[in-house]
């Protein structure tokens, strides 16, 4: 595969997995602000099914994007096999990077894509907790 349709490929999954990603976060904050409650002292389990929300949502997200990039891989051509492509994106996804897996010259800037969308996404989910989390806490 050449550059320039690597380059292609992988910001167009990158768009897509930031589109999607935005979105999610956009639908649990819209969530919140029309129904959750503020932290309580008294409410342990509330708070709690809330929180698990706010995590297990975007968690979800991330899965998917996992699974949209692992599926671009396996039909390009780029790995063969389910197990090691899920496998392999999830190991630049979170841009641990193991090397046990490696994708050939032809592909190895989607490789790097695929790090860049998680950098970008855990970035994403981690700024939306920090602000929810902050804003229930300073209620208090």
């Amino acid at each position: 595969m050449s550059v320039l349709a690597q380059i292609t490929v992988g910001s167009l999954l990158l768009v897509v997995c930031t589109m999607i990603h935005l979105w999610v976060v956009y639908r649990v904050l819209a969530l919140f602000r029309q129904r959750g409650p503020k932290i309580e002292a008294t409410q342990p389990l509330v708070n709690f099914g809330w929180l698990c929300v706010a995590v297990l949502v975007p968690l979800f997200s991330h899965t998917l994007q996992v699974y949209l990039w692992s599926s671009a891989l396996l039909h390009l051509g780029a790995l063969r096999g389910y197990e090691a492509s899920i496998y392999f994106v999830m190991v630049s996804y979170t841009t641990v990077g193991y090397g046990d897996i490696t994708l050939d010259p032809g592909f190895r800037i989607l490789g790097a894509m695929s790090s860049v969308t998680g950098i970008l996404m855990f970035g994403i989910t981690t700024a939306f907790l920090v602000a929810l989390l902050g804003r229930g806490f300073a209620a208090r």
